[in-house]
């Protein structure tokens, strides 16, 4: 039973090695990501601007949506192993909703990145065909790869990649 668990593992990590390009779907370094200006779970105002920089991951969720919220952890953990290296940060775009039903919801999916809330859906141009969504904006503040759907974003291979990105783009 140990082979075959053993050879099982190894099987998926040699797949998502292989497929470590299609982690996340490339996009043109033309695209630029509009700023937008929405207020955090206090009410503090932040701009996509005041990430500029450094890397951000944008992710777009609902307190609705189970697979989002599964998300946090791994973002969490991304953000912690890539910020001590690299200016990179997580930002959650809520989509809708109200602050104090979204607090509930992260008392039992606590984070450490920053929240935000798009109470009036504002950032349609952004073009979100579903939830989760996320987008790597580059430090110029354009679009540079997108995730349609749910990442394990702390995974090993999903880290190297990521680094791999990061450091190819200092080198430009």
């Amino acid at each position: 039973m140990i082979r075959l668990m053993t050879a099982v593992i190894t099987l998926f990590l040699m797949v998502a090695t292989v497929q470590a390009d299609r982690l996340l779907d490339p996009m043109p370094s033309s695209m630029i990501a509009s700023d937008f200006s929405l207020p955090d779970l206090k009410g503090k105002q932040h701009q996509l601007k005041d990430f500029k920089g450094g890397f951000t991951l944008v992710n777009f969720w609902t307190k609705d949506c189970t697979i989002c919220r599964a998300e946090f952890a791994t973002m969490n953990d991304l953000q912690e192993q890539l910020q001590e290296s690299y200016d990179f940060k997580v930002v959650a775009i809520h989509a809708g909703g109200k602050p104090e039903e979204v607090e509930k919801v992260l008392v039992t999916n606590p984070v450490e990145f920053t929240v935000l809330m798009d109470l009036n859906l504002e950032l349609g141009s952004w073009g979100v065909p579903t939830l989760p969504t996320s987008y790597l904006i580059a430090p110029n503040g354009s679009f540079a790869y997108r995730a349609v759907g749910t990442r394990i974003w702390n995974s090993p291979v999903m880290v190297d990649f990521l680094r791999r990105v990061f450091d190819e783009y200092e080198q430009e």
